[in-house]
């Protein structure tokens, strides 16, 4: 009974109107006025609602609270700390406690901002030629915080935020720098930078007049600049382009030699000069000159992966070919047909060893029991990964296969039998003989 009171008593507290419904029997009771809707507590032992002020002063602080102003943080805190010394009962006759949540949350961000506006102002050394910008930059955002924002905002960081600042530099400085910017320096780059960043902030913050010429100086070191990343980005894609595959001693020689007319300033600027060292000290083994790949000449006729295609026939020789080029890797398989019981499976391009490019001429001879298959790519003989496969129809069931090497010497072939089928796996060309038994 007393739990199903509780109960009663938190929906009262959700609909504060009907807290002030009390029995007429409570003569308390009945002297409360209709218009005092917070701060009455339940006293279960009398049947009335009394008046708390201990409540009655947390929900006014809770309501004071501004997060805008420059007193939110003191009032957060005054707040905070009369609803903690509230007893239980009466924490729960707090009806705008989730405002107070909301500010809790509120500074939690606040601190937050101030941290990341903190850390921005002290990520420039007060001696670098930016301080000065990154100050004016911060001090910005500084200004775009509300009054309550900006008091969590650190003293120091507030003091140099509202103090005035000047560069720290001098226009002689500026100007001597500048008339000093050397190209052959290996810190050239960074030199210009430098004095743009300087003479910028000069020109920005400052009512000061240069000499006449200094910023057509400054110009001509940066086209100058432009100059040298023009140069360096071209060798840099040369290097690029060498291919272990494609390029030739002569290639790299080409590459190394216009790498070493780049100034100094310049070949620091190439990301990629390790990669150009690895071809120049002999890393990979390239092609001799005149062997590059060049773009294959492919067959119309030729053979497509996943559809099955009619080999041709010439007496008892049967024929197909297949296009071999990147533009032609599959990952489905060659299904060759012939009109005497037999096909050729061909596995995809992808499982193809050799590196060529061009047309596979296969071929399939049958001479009574003696079966040749020859698969080759430039006239050279082939190799897969995975297995061609020779499909035989028709043959008895005891009947076995046999490969015949190139002494005429009976070797022991891969094969398997399903059904009328007898299927030789083989990862390279070979003559295959069918014993009867």
């Amino acid at each position: 009974m007393k739990h199903k009171r509780s109960l009663a008593l938190f929906a009262l507290v959700a609909v504060p109107s009907l807290i002030f419904t009390t029995p007429t029997t409570s003569a308390s009771a009945a002297g409360i006025s209709a218009n005092s809707k917070t701060a009455y507590i339940y006293n279960y032992n009398y049947n009335y609602y009394y008046y708390n002020s201990n409540v009655s002063n947390v929900i006014q602080l809770i309501n004071n609270i501004n997060d805008t102003a420059s007193s939110f943080q003191p009032t957060l805190e005054a707040a905070n700390k009369a609803y903690n010394a509230l007893t239980e009962t009466e924490k729960q006759y707090v009806t705008n406690y989730s405002t107070l949540l909301n500010h809790q949350q509120t500074r939690v961000a606040y601190r937050r901002l101030a941290t990341q506006i903190e850390e921005k102002l002290a990520s420039v050394e007060s001696t670098s030629i930016n301080y000065y910008q990154n100050v004016i930059e911060t001090r910005d955002w500084y200004n775009t915080l509300n009054a309550a924002q900006k008091s969590f905002v650190s003293a120091d960081t507030q003091k140099i935020l509202t103090s005035s600042i000047a560069p720290n530099t001098s226009v002689d400085k500026v100007v001597n720098k500048i008339q000093l910017l050397n190209s052959s320096r290996i810190s050239f780059h960074k030199d210009v930078a430098e004095a743009r960043a300087e003479y910028n902030a000069l020109r920005r913050f400052s009512n000061v007049s240069f000499p006449s010429g200094t910023e057509k100086l400054l110009l001509d070191a940066e086209q100058l600049v432009l100059k040298d990343k023009a140069a360096a980005k071209e060798v840099e894609n040369a290097i690029a382009a060498l291919s272990p595959k494609t390029s030739t001693n002569q290639d790299v020689q080409a590459v190394k030699t216009a790498f070493e007319a780049l100034t100094p300033v310049q070949q620091q600027l190439v990301p990629n000069v390790g990669t150009l060292v690895d071809y120049v000290n002999g890393k990979y083994k390239l092609p001799a000159k005149g062997s590059t790949i060049k773009t294959p000449i492919l067959s119309d006729t030729a053979a497509v992966p996943g559809k099955n295609t009619a080999m041709s026939k010439s007496r008892n020789t049967y024929k197909a070919k297949i296009n071999v080029a990147d533009s032609e890797i599959s990952t489905e398989r060659f299904v060759l047909t012939t009109k005497a019981n037999m096909t050729v499976i061909v596995p995809p391009l992808g499982t193809l060893v050799n590196g060529d490019a061009g047309v596979m001429d296969i071929q399939l001879t049958r001479n009574l029991n003696r079966i040749t298959f020859q698969a080759t790519l430039n006239k050279k003989p082939v190799e897969f990964v995975a297995d061609m496969e020779i499909i035989i129809e028709n043959l008895p069931k005891d009947a076995s296969i046999v490969r015949i090497n190139e002494f005429g010497d009976h070797e022991p072939a891969s094969y398997s039998v399903n059904d009328n089928q007898h299927i030789i796996q083989t990862k390279t060309s070979g003559t295959f003989q069918i014993i009867r038994n």
